[in-house]
């Protein structure tokens, strides 16, 4: 084999071989002539070396091995070859087979230290031994193949390294960029990582929920039924899916959406579980809240409709003539959309009194004042809002057709009021017809007398004074807000 070309001509990389090769250097006598047959006989190959320059940039490429003479190292540019050996990477360490001059004892002290500069080398005297020559050699480059092998042992390693890294940035980077917890186990469940969305949830510290430390985060009431549930995933091998709560950093619990699948080998073993805990207390609490609606509308259309079939049958039986039936259930049932609307308007909550009395009172006002009004801004309950809307209904029906609104100037008094946590309403018609007690009982007084005291859970005056009709409501502070 001829030598590399001279340096700085090229920039390629050697060929494969070049890292199993011998540098000869031997620039006197016969050495290097029978040192390269020797290795050519063996089939070894080899490089004849003519500077230490020439062998420094070998040794930077990361040659095989170098057979130099003794005197060779005596040459100019020894420097340049201190400074490649200096240069090596930690994995390379150039093996030397040096043909020496004479024997230890008569090696100069400068001679001695050349060689120790070379760090990996080994001595033979000359004249050559060819096969201890080719024991030498064989056994530096074995040695020198050993270091390439664990170079790329080392670079492989580093590259999988790399890989791994980026391969966690990654993971880390989507696990974290999502508005969910994301968490894993081993095959036996023992929780090892868990993003950062479930430290910000439950404001523990990191690492604290690791191995079943994350079952103390479980509302108590729920605790046993998880751990049944991903019992029988792990198991199993089925996925894990369960709702329950979690206490988040506030101290609250919330519901949240549990969920988990295992990752397979291609045997069917369970290498590991991957799983998400999904926020949905806000869902939860809507769903209950749906279901909480549709039973309180469902009572709600049933004491309306039982209200509605009693109007009907006692307008029924007590008018004189079907007319005087169809105007007063018209009038009543529109009485009682309105309230309805009203109470709609507000989600079917807390309504305020005066609001009720005013409504209630708007298609009987005449703008002549005749209602004197008086109370305090007390909030009532939508089925004592509705009740009360309907029993000034049907006074201010009965006053305008036989009480004080019949007559010119007759006037209504209306105040409210609640003390020592009693609620009274009060009812006092002045300045019209006198009154006297009706024959018969009608469905606004069964209405007022029943439905009304029940509704407030309280009791009900209705007395007809000759000087006018007066009606008071006495119920407990409670029974506003039933």
């Amino acid at each position: 084999m001829t030598g590399l070309p001279p340096l700085g001509e090229t920039q390629e990389a050697p060929p494969l071989d070049f890292f199993s090769s011998v540098a000869v250097m031997a620039p006197r006598g016969r050495d290097e002539t029978v040192a390269r047959q020797l290795l050519a006989k063996d089939g070894i190959a080899s490089i004849s070396v003519l500077s230490l320059t020439q062998l420094s940039e070998l040794i930077s490429q990361h040659i095989g091995a170098v057979l130099i003479t003794e005197e060779a190292l005596s040459g100019a540019d020894a420097d340049a070859l201190a400074l490649a050996l200096d240069a090596q990477p930690s994995w390379s360490d150039v093996p030397f087979i040096v043909l020496a001059n004479g024997t230890t004892g008569s090696r100069s002290e400068r001679a001695a230290q050349r060689i120790d500069t070379l760090s990996n080398a080994v001595l033979l005297s000359r004249p050559l031994h060819a096969e201890e020559l080719i024991r030498a050699v064989r056994s530096s480059l074995t040695a020198r193949g050993r270091q390439h092998q664990a170079r790329r042992q080392l670079e492989e390693l580093q590259l999988r390294e790399r890989q791994l890294f980026e391969s966690e940035a990654k993971f880390q980077a989507i696990a974290n960029s999502v508005d969910q917890m994301i968490w894993s186990t081993l095959p036996d469940g023992f929780h090892d990582y868990f993003n950062d969305r479930w430290y910000e949830f439950t404001g523990v510290p990191a690492g604290s929920t690791d191995g079943e430390g994350w079952n103390g985060i479980f509302h108590p009431d729920d605790q046993e039924r998880a751990w049944e549930r991903w019992r029988h995933s792990l198991s199993t091998g089925e996925n894990y899916e369960i709702e329950y709560r979690l206490r988040h950093r506030s101290g609250d619990y919330r519901w949240v959406l549990g969920r988990a699948q295992p990752v397979l080998d291609k045997d069917g073993t369970i290498l590991r579980w991957y799983g998400s805990c999904t926020d949905i207390h806000e869902i939860k609490v809507a769903e209950e809240q749906r279901h909480l609606m549709l039973g309180e509308m469902n009572h709600r259309v049933k004491n309306t409709l039982a209200m509605v079939n009693v109007m009907v049958s006692q307008t029924l039986r007590l008018a004189d003539n079907l007319r005087d039936a169809q105007t007063s259930l018209q009038s009543r049932i529109a009485m009682m959309a309105q309230a309805h609307d009203r109470l709609i308007a507000t989600s079917w909550a807390e309504t305020r009194l005066p609001e009720v009395v005013d409504a209630a009172l708007a298609a009987h006002r005449t703008g002549e004042g005749r209602f004197d009004i008086e109370g305090p801004d007390l909030e009532v309950g939508s089925k004592q809002a509705l009740a009360m809307t309907m029993a000034i209904h049907e006074l201010s029906t009965n006053a305008s057709k036989y009480g004080s609104l019949s007559a010119q100037g007759g006037k209504v008094r209306i105040c409210w009021a609640k003390k020592d946590d009693v609620f009274t309403f009060t009812w006092v018609e002045t300045d019209g017809p006198r009154v006297s007690p009706p024959t018969k009982r009608g469905f606004g007084s069964r209405m007022i007398e029943q439905a009304l005291a029940g509704y407030f859970q309280g009791k009900v005056e209705l007395s007809y004074d000759p000087e006018g009709l007066h009606f008071k409501l006495s119920a407990p502070g409670s029974g506003l807000l039933l």
